[in-house]
């Protein structure tokens, strides 16, 4: 944990119009522990009372120019489908996520948090999870003091806008979640809202080096 970790700490959040992004949005707001808090989001959107919300196109990361941050937390993600191809989904999930960890390490971060997912691995041969786990092999190559990786399963909460199929993946979710017991729990949905409250408290306590906090230890 940082020795400096106390009320004066500045915080960046990219990607806070996702899930994750706006359940984290609103728990940092009300951390005493943070004094500034800057959203980095490709619109203006509303956010919570205390969150600067600065315009950023990812795509233009050179053009990326941060505030003196100490935390830095990461919640972009797509998929393919909404991106469109393969190409678009990686420079998402995989450019834009690298491009933005390296702004926040020239404006100071010691720390970085990732949201990434279950079953990342840079040899996996599925698009999603061999982008997820050349991203985390990417962001920790940075240097940065300390980097806490989240990897959730299936997530779930209140979207602005449903992704098509989740619905159904959610009904199959809840039906399966009983029998999510020992070594297959870590395929049980996770809500946002803790990944959230893993990544701030996570923040705090994590010790110096990388962490990966799996799915079933998301709480």
């Amino acid at each position: 944990m940082p020795a400096d970790h106390d009320q004066s700490r500045r915080a960046v959040v990219a990607g806070g119009t996702g899930l994750v992004g706006g359940a984290l949005l609103q728990i940092l707001a009300g951390d005493a522990r943070y004094r500034g808090v800057t959203s980095l989001a490709r619109r203006e959107v509303p956010a919570p009372p205390g969150i600067v919300v600065q315009r950023a196109d990812f795509e233009r990361h050179e053009e990326l120019v941060l505030p003196d941050v100490d935390d830095a937390f990461c919640c972009l993600g797509t998929t393919r489908r909404d991106a469109g191809s393969a190409t678009a989904f990686r420079r998402v999930d995989l450019d834009s996520v690298v491009a933005s960890a390296q702004r926040a390490k020239r404006a100071g971060a010691l720390c970085f948090m990732l949201v990434s997912s279950l079953g990342a691995s840079p040899s996996s041969p599925f698009l999603y999870p061999r982008t997820k786990g050349e991203c985390e092999a990417a962001i920790s190559a940075i240097g940065f003091q300390t980097v806490v990786i989240v990897r959730p399963s299936f997530l779930v909460g209140a979207r602005a806008q449903e992704r098509a199929g989740e619905a159904v993946a959610l009904r199959i979710s809840r039906v399966i979640q009983p029998l999510l017991v020992g070594p297959l729990r870590k395929y049980a949905a996770v809500d946002a809202i803790a990944v959230a409250r893993t990544l701030v408290r996570a923040a705090a306590t994590a010790p110096p080096g990388i962490t990966i906090i799996e799915s079933d230890a998301i709480h």
